[in-house]
């Protein structure tokens, strides 16, 4: 047996689409087991448990000795079959099939995506921790109100929850891509199909992929590195670092960015600190328009100088703020959203970046049409702060 292009991609297709772990693992191996007609299979979590976390299909014992090939993978002779055991890590998937060489074909298909496994295993886990950690952080926080510099790290803690979100997004193609271009090209490979010529342009457009998302983390890491002094940055510097951040995820929900101004004008700030500000805003403005179901979502981010300050205005079109939440909406814990999805930080956090930390000023307006962010700061914010202090 030759598993076909089709049961391959319907496998490495199975990987990776739930971030829990349970429903994860369940889906690929009841996907494993129907399309290559395996009689059970299990994932045999970390030793020194090795208990089963996932079981599916026929129950079988397992195995005294665990397979030890970190690179590929063993067949154990069982009563009922052969039992195929792919370690991923410490870990393992185990298949139950009745003929051995059905089990050693599938085996050589399974290992290609162990990489791929290996990585949303990991994810799962990571999204768990980061909830956990994220539960424990929230307690302290409200153990702390008075706490500004605690207070400030939730906030950035809740934009680093949206970024995961939108790393993800970001990610998906790339990653299925490789997936599906490796994959092929290993099976190309066994069945003697792949030219030297092919094989090139497959590394190539994997090395592509692989490219973007470095990229990507170096710009979402960049953010969270804290600035411990003011930099030179100029407009368009700023617009491409916001639009790196957002401008996938925005699409994605059809939310037009539009950035208007000289890009040449630079200033000196905490560039991180006014960036935090922007996401704040704008993430705000992208819920408010899933919240009032806007057709046509725009946020326009426009820059204008004067007297010696830089004069953002944030406009948006997403049906405006009640008067009643206007006159509070720089308040800290205030939010009109509920605690799942809000803490009432984020616009409180950056009026205190930006009156505190930049030597700035904000303020809000709003219409029936949609909110006004007018958000003003020194030229050099290190020398008002200097001043302020």
């Amino acid at each position: 047996m030759k598993p076909s292009i089709e049961v391959a991609y319907a496998c490495l297709s199975a990987i990776g689409n739930s971030l829990n772990l349970d429903d994860m693992l369940a889906e690929v191996i009841e996907t494993f087991i129907a399309q290559t007609g395996a009689a059970g299979g299990m994932f045999l979590c970390t030793p020194p448990a090795s208990v089963p976390l996932v079981l599916l299909g026929e129950s079988f014992p397992v195995p005294q000795n665990l397979s030890t090939d970190i690179d590929g993978f063993t067949l154990h002779g069982a009563a009922r079959g052969y039992i195929l055991d792919v370690p991923v890590g410490i870990e393992h998937f185990l298949f139950l099939f009745s003929h051995a060489d059905t089990a050693q074909t599938c085996g050589e298909m399974f290992v290609a995506f162990r990489t791929k496994l290996a990585n949303a295993i990991d994810a799962c886990r990571n999204e768990k921790r980061l909830r956990e950690l994220s539960g424990a952080f929230e307690h302290q926080i409200h153990r702390n109100e008075a706490n500004e510099k605690l207070m400030i790290s939730q906030s950035r803690m809740a934009i680093m929850g949206e970024m995961i979100g939108m790393i993800a997004h970001q990610w998906r193609q790339p990653i299925t891509i490789i997936g599906l271009v490796s994959s092929n090209s290993i099976l190309n490979i066994q069945l003697g199909e792949m030219n030297e010529g092919q094989l090139l342009k497959d590394l190539e457009l994997i090395d592509k992929q692989i490219q973007f998302l470095s990229q990507t983390i170096d710009d979402f890491r960049n953010f969270f590195r804290p600035n411990k002094l003011p930099q030179r940055i100029s407009y368009g510097e700023l617009c491409d670092e916001i639009y790196s951040i957002l401008g996938k995820s925005f699409e994605s929900q059809r939310i037009r960015l539009n950035f208007e101004g000289d890009r040449s004008i630079a200033f000196t700030t905490y560039k991180n600190e006014l960036l935090q500000v922007f996401l704040n805003i704008l993430n705000n403005a992208r819920d408010a328009f899933v919240e009032n179901n806007v057709p046509h979502p725009e946020i326009t981010l426009e820059l204008r100088t004067q007297s010696q300050k830089a004069l953002f205005l944030v406009r948006d079109n997403a049906g405006g703020i009640p008067q009643e939440i206007l006159t509070r909406i720089f308040e800290p814990y205030f939010s009109t959203k509920d605690e799942k999805h809000g803490t009432g930080l984020g616009l409180y956090m950056s009026a205190i970046i930006v009156e505190k930390h930049l030597g700035g000023t904000i303020r809000v307006s709003s219409s029936p049409d949609g909110s006004v962010f007018a958000l003003s700061i020194p030229e050099n914010s290190a020398q008002e702060v200097l001043l302020v202090d």
